[in-house]
């Protein structure tokens, strides 16, 4: 049984809308749990220490230290529900929801080395 055209292309559309936006609330999200002021509580409570800058700088060699220390590994990890969400409240098929979920830390990732590449200039 073949698929109807306007049904694929209604859920490419839907699995790159949802992807983008799941991508960027991961990125703000996972860059809010990683450097930003509002859970500095929640780092220091890992046992994250900042710099002179007040930026974090010494992680403790456990899961959450490390997983904290990768901006990359986080935004991932915080993608997940998100993305489960997303596509639970779209009635999406779960191998879609995977590549909805790895196309939105792809999204999160590339706009964090943005923020970055802007803010080094």
């Amino acid at each position: 049984m073949q698929i109807p055209r306007q049904a694929s292309a209604r859920v490419m559309a839907e699995v790159l809308l949802l992807s983008l936006l799941c991508g960027l609330v991961a990125w703000r999200v996972a860059s809010l749990l990683h450097t930003e002021d509002a859970f500095e509580w929640l780092r220091r409570w890992i046992g994250i220490d900042n710099d002179e800058d007040g930026y974090p700088a010494i992680y403790p060699e456990t899961t959450c230290g490390k997983l904290f220390s990768c901006f990359w590994c986080l935004s991932t990890v915080v993608a997940f529900p998100i993305t489960a969400a997303a596509a639970w409240g779209a009635e999406m098929h779960p191998a879609w929801a995977f590549f909805v979920w790895m196309a939105a830390s792809t999204v999160a990732i590339w706009t964090e080395k943005q923020v970055m590449r802007a803010q080094s200039r």
